[in-house]
């Protein structure tokens, strides 16, 4: 659980990302890291003033090999919530159900925090399939979150689950 809900700050023109098990697209105001750098998610972009989006996915089983056990979206909404808020220090500002391009019903997550003297926000995204958690991060120094704040929004409408 630790390593799915890993609270660290997040810190291409238009193209298309296709990793295993989902489809993004990366809009115009960021660029996409993720084939340039060394990072445990599947999928990363920045803006060029620092707010960072990544996608991952963790696998549901039963087997060792698995991520995570089966769940419900409902258990994972409050161990988001739970990890947010005592381990990342995090105010919960908004909670809306969210849908994938591909259908899938989701939560969205806002989140708050100062740091340093200055207010952060943090949008969390997550889909919980049979085989899947989808995770979906978005954070930055609020200003500049607020400036990135449609291409984040449009990269989550982009967002489709591999079937």
């Amino acid at each position: 659980m630790r390593r799915l809900l890993h609270a660290a700050l997040l810190a291409t023109a238009l193209s298309t990302v296709a990793c295993a098990d989902f489809h993004i697209t990366t809009p115009d105001q960021m660029v996409e890291v993720s084939k340039t750098k060394d990072t445990a998610a599947d999928y990363v972009a920045m803006t060029h003033n620092g707010v960072v989006m990544r996608a991952q996915t963790f696998e549901v089983g039963e087997s060792r090999s698995a991520d995570a056990p089966p769940a419900s979206l409902a258990f994972w909404e409050q161990a988001v919530m739970e990890r947010m808020r005592t381990r990342g220090g995090y105010a919960l500002l908004s909670t809306s159900e969210v849908q994938a391009a591909s259908g899938e019903e989701g939560l969205r997550f806002e989140f708050g925090r100062d740091q340093n003297g200055a207010p952060y926000r943090y949008t969390l995204a997550l889909f919980v399939t049979e085989k899947r958690i989808h995770l979906i991060e978005a954070g930055g120094r609020q200003d500049r979150y607020e400036e990135a704040s449609a291409a984040i929004d449009d990269a989550l409408a982009s967002y489709q689950i591999k079937r």
